[in-house]
């Protein structure tokens, strides 16, 4: 496969991606950049193999399987690099944090990546398990966790 047919293979999951790196990275261009060093790594890692694999456009299911399963190869690299990321720009992103999600980005970066793979993308837990390569009590208690965290802070002024 050359890298032409690489990239107009994964060009409909940029959107994805670039809305699971927002989740990590609040700032545009952080994300941005996020979603490109993660293809580049996965590019890096897998050349090998890639250039071997022969796509054949006709099949469409075989199209969409190789498609999903780079999709989650990129998401790990995307996951493994956002999170130290965040955790290196945590201060500056204070300062640029949306005040409509403040909940949201409170959580830690896993914990959000967790919740947008779940309920955004709709990923099984043990997806998610393979993904951010936690076991699978932990993908539990963070799904939980974060649920129960942004309805304890919309809950927080609310009096009945």
């Amino acid at each position: 496969m050359k890298r032409s047919e690489f990239f107009s293979l994964i060009q409909p999951l940029i959107p994805k991606l670039y809305s699971m790196a927002h989740g990590l990275l609040p700032d545009d261009l952080q994300a941005e950049q996020l979603v490109i060093d993660s293809i580049n790594g996965f590019l890096i890692k897998e050349s090998s193999s890639l250039l071997r694999r022969e796509l054949k456009a006709t099949d469409k299911k075989e199209v969409q399987l190789l498609r999903r399963s780079y999709y989650k190869m990129i998401l790990k690299n995307l996951s493994d690099l956002g999170s130290r990321r965040s955790f290196q720009l945590k201060e500056q992103m204070q300062l640029q944090m949306p005040e409509s999600y403040e909940g949201f980005y409170a959580l830690e970066p896993k914990i959000r990546l967790a919740l947008k793979l779940r309920f955004e993308a709709n990923f099984s837990v043990d997806e998610i398990q393979d993904i951010l390569e936690i076991p699978r009590y932990e993908v539990i208690e963070k799904l939980h966790n974060g649920r129960y965290l942004m309805v304890s802070q919309l809950n927080e002024g609310v009096t009945v």
